[in-house]
């Protein structure tokens, strides 16, 4: 098994997205970055490419989906909890007064 962020096979997974050029490149790298994902344009004149992996590891991104899907439970039932991150996890507590 593959470190976090890593296929079984040990290389981080990437995907390419052809874009028209590397100025739009640039830009989608600055808001992919936002989501957690890092971008690097590559320009070979004729093709100018996206290539993209997860930025962090696949348990910072498990993490980061449970927190996001607890927060919208709590807030869809109107629960008297929130999520706090702790100890490299997670823990729902009643808010602080």
């Amino acid at each position: 098994m593959g470190s976090p962020g890593q296929s079984s096979g040990g290389v981080a997974e990437t995907i390419e997205i052809d874009v028209p050029r590397a100025s739009v490149g640039s830009e989608l790298t600055e808001a992919l970055a936002a989501h957690g994902l890092e971008a690097e344009t590559l320009d070979a004149g004729d093709r100018c490419v996206l290539r993209l992996r997860f930025a962090t590891g696949e348990r910072e991104r498990l993490l980061d989906h449970a927190v996001h899907s607890l927060e919208l439970l709590i807030s869809e039932r109107e629960l008297p909890l929130v999520v706090q991150r702790a100890n490299g996890g997670a823990v729902l507590r009643p808010p602080a007064d």
